[in-house]
């Protein structure tokens, strides 16, 4: 018996005009898929800046361009509840050098 899918989704506001949205499934205590993405206000608008996430059955980081490429850097954690944790406290710390290189390739 696998036990109840619990579904969790909340915004966090890490400063004016930045946010982390985040969306995480657990099962019996263990996270079994996640989505956090730091999005940011830039230039009226709201821009996906990274997003880590399981897509494709692997906890990953995807940094965006405006352009709408993106590279794709596996996690080496061995568990997803690892990665969200590793997830949500580097976007708390590192912000603001993601959105600097963000807006940097806007202006190109």
């Amino acid at each position: 018996m696998a036990g109840p899918l619990k579904q969790v989704t909340f915004v966090h506001y890490l400063a004016p005009g930045v946010i982390s949205r985040v969306r995480f499934a657990r099962q019996r205590g263990r996270v079994i898929q996640f989505s956090i993405q730091l999005e940011c206000w830039i230039a009226n608008e709201w821009h996906r800046v990274v997003r880590y996430d399981t897509a494709h059955g692997f906890a990953h980081l995807d940094i965006l361009r405006p352009d709408g490429s993106q590279e794709k850097l596996e996690l080496p954690f061995e568990s997803f509840n690892e990665a969200l944790t590793f997830a949500q406290l580097d976007l708390k710390a590192n912000w603001p050098t993601y959105r600097e290189r963000y807006e940097r390739w806007l202006a190109k």
